[in-house]
């Protein structure tokens, strides 16, 4: 059986997927294979992987077009490894021990069926390293849905899981997809490893499906009163309504009529007494912060 699938689903951008392929086949850890699930329109990606001429390829065109994160379920399903480690094509390995380093993650902690590692956003004009503490850590360990407050491990692209076909991402999501896979695969098991060694680079740029939702401020609302309410949160701490209405507050929803006419299907009486002014708050909040940066920015201009 082969140790580690390797699961890239891509779209488009042939020389960003090349890039995170040969960043793969560049690997000192040899006993991979490279699932590639392709939900391109047209057949540009499929000419590119011809070119390979490497057994470990297995490549798959999908015969609709699935969107985002089914074509992630897609190559997850048809990973035939022990492990599963997702890297979406614009992300890359940062080294050539990079997966070998992911494998022992796991191999060393047989206790945990999922593993993380630090990991280096990349842009054209910045790189960032994203790691978290030993403190963060056992935060998350001991409350997975503490990452509701933030997703403080990480894209997908930092993980690596045992291959556990029951386990797939929310195709209801996009914005917080990861955020409810990791929470649900923490609280089956909340044991997992992690590294603070950077194993993995991120690719920010525009492509990224995420990045458009920064845009549409409905879907990024829909998704965590969704989240909120798909792990009974409203029973827990009072934290994550705090986290709740500090997101609709930022967008001016200050009532339960504006958030039915943002998200028409919503009939959840989400604000309570005393809730609104708590929305407002952040409102108030937001925007103080959005002059000082314009102050700020203008002194420094002048000066």
């Amino acid at each position: 059986m082969t140790k580690v699938s390797v699961c890239i689903p891509a779209y488009l951008h042939v020389d960003l997927l090349e890039r995170c392929i040969q960043s793969v086949l560049a690997q000192n850890f040899k006993d991979f294979e490279v699932v590639v699930t392709d939900d391109s329109p047209n057949d540009i990606i499929q000419e590119r992987i011809k070119l390979y001429q490497d057994d470990r390829i297995r490549y798959f065109k999908n015969v609709q077009t699935l969107g985002s994160p089914a074509n992630w379920n897609e190559c997850v399903l048809k990973a035939k490894g022990e492990y599963i480690k997702i890297l979406h094509h614009d992300d890359w390995f940062s080294t050539p021990f990079s997966l070998g380093t992911y494998v022992d993650l796991l191999n060393d902690h047989p206790e945990s069926d999922i593993a993380f590692s630090a990991s280096c956003d990349i842009s054209a004009s910045y790189q960032k390293v994203h790691s978290i503490t030993p403190a963060v850590c056992k935060k998350i360990s001991e409350q997975p849905e503490s990452l509701f407050l933030g997703n403080v491990i990480g894209a997908p692209s930092v993980s690596i899981f045992r291959n556990n076909k029951n386990l797939l991402f929310d195709t209801q999501l996009i914005w917080l997809v990861d955020t409810d896979f990791y929470i649900r695969s923490l609280q089956q098991n909340h044991q997992f490893a992690y590294t603070n060694n950077v194993l993995v680079n991120i690719g920010i740029s525009d492509f990224q499906i995420t990045r458009s939702c920064l845009e549409k401020p409905e879907v990024r609302i829909k998704e965590k009163l969704y989240l909120y309410k798909k792990f009974e949160l409203e029973k827990k701490q009072s934290i994550y309504k705090r986290s709740l209405l500090r997101t609709l507050g930022r967008e001016k929803i200050f009532s339960n009529s504006k958030l039915g006419h943002i998200i028409p299907e919503c009939k959840e009486n989400v604000f309570r007494p005393l809730d609104s002014f708590k929305a407002y708050y952040f409102y108030t909040k937001k925007k103080i912060r959005e002059i000082l940066v314009l102050v700020i920015g203008g002194r420094n201009l002048s000066a």
